[in-house]
């Protein structure tokens, strides 16, 4: 694993502990460093369940605390047990804030629901967001039948 493969990976792993409540002492991680072939990273409740995980096939850092993501994909476990997977080509994760912005296709799917759009901006913190432009939900029956569009 070349160096900066090897600082980004630390990197997220930091940021991952950080954001499960450990302490964790900070590591400079310098712009442009990357991590290639994958990753994901996770944070967890303080009951030991996954709160969230994040995938990508590819990170950059552009500077120690923003980290662009390519083929982002974000799955969110629910404390009632419903799911929220979010993709998108590429995204922008402030390790800091735990803020998510891209300006590419999102597409979000829940248990009863599927939403497209175009941009979107995430806040972790307070559990809301939204998607700039072209946004279409189509809500789905339990049995899986379209109801709404």
């Amino acid at each position: 694993m070349a160096t900066g493969a090897r600082i980004a990976a630390c990197a997220i792993l930091l940021a991952a502990g950080a954001a499960r409540g450990q302490e964790t002492e900070a590591t400079p991680t310098p712009p442009g460093s990357e991590l290639r072939d994958g990753f994901t990273f996770s944070s967890t409740r303080h009951d030991g369940r996954i709160e969230w995980k994040v995938e990508g096939s590819a990170a950059t850092f552009l500077t120690p605390t923003l980290i662009e993501i390519d083929d982002a994909r974000a799955v969110y476990y629910g404390e009632d047990g419903v799911n929220t997977v979010a993709t998108s080509e590429k995204a922008i994760l402030d390790k800091e804030t735990r803020q998510v912005t891209t300006d590419r296709f999102v597409t979000i799917v829940t248990e009863n629901s599927v939403t497209t759009g175009t941009g979107m901006d995430w806040d972790h913190e307070k559990k809301q967001g939204t998607i700039k432009k072209g946004v279409k939900v189509v809500y789905t029956a339990p049995e899986g039948k379209e109801l709404l569009q």
